[in-house]
């Protein structure tokens, strides 16, 4: 992918994103693109990935959002409603066909590391960095705040605040929650 390419998804997410509430917004994908930055410098991965396509795959992960609002039936389908609104959204880019697929898989897997454990070890380097930075983001501090500032915005999150103890939980097992473990050993050390 071209700096170029990356450029205008930066910039079509950045505008697309300004009316999401900040769970879900421009300053959430800034933070996920960071991790996954930080996850590749650690496991000194560089060579084996377009940081371009990874950073962009970060900042689609949650595109969704500018369609449909938060809700239980939506984080139960992400995937699904993925499938139905990144195409469209991609074929604007013009990426060949290679980072197409691997843009799609990356963000359609990116769900489910946390509470399920669901990982995405059968698929792409790409897939598994975009899962592990968002839930490294998902059980962040800052993250946890911010759906406390905003739990009156949506009824799920609402109802996801009841549980916002449960990161405190998932930060002291976070590696079971990761593809790729160990980058919290690195990570602790900041």
């Amino acid at each position: 992918m071209t700096t170029n390419q990356l450029q205008k998804i930066d910039n079509f997410v950045k505008k697309a994103t300004q009316k999401l509430d900040s769970q879900h917004g421009y300053g959430h994908l800034i933070r996920v693109k960071k991790n996954a930055l930080q996850i590749v410098d650690i496991l000194k991965i560089n060579s084996k990935i377009d940081p371009n396509l990874l950073q962009a795959a970060c900042f689609l992960h949650d595109i969704h959002f500018i369609k449909y609002k938060p809700s239980l039936k939506n984080w139960l389908t992400e995937g699904k409603l993925l499938r139905q609104v990144l195409p469209s959204i991609v074929k604007q880019f013009n990426l060949n066909e290679s980072d197409r697929y691997i843009l799609s898989e990356a963000v359609y897997n990116h769900t489910f590391s946390f509470p399920t454990k669901r990982l995405n070890q059968k698929y792409s380097l790409y897939a598994q960095i975009v899962q592990d930075a968002d839930t490294l983001d998902f059980l962040s501090e800052i993250r946890i705040l911010d759906l406390k500032k905003n739990k009156n915005k949506f009824k799920f999150y609402r109802f996801l605040s009841l549980f916002s103890g449960l990161a405190k939980y998932g930060r002291k097992r976070i590696k079971n929650h990761l593809n790729l473990p160990e980058i919290i050993d690195y990570l602790n050390e900041d």
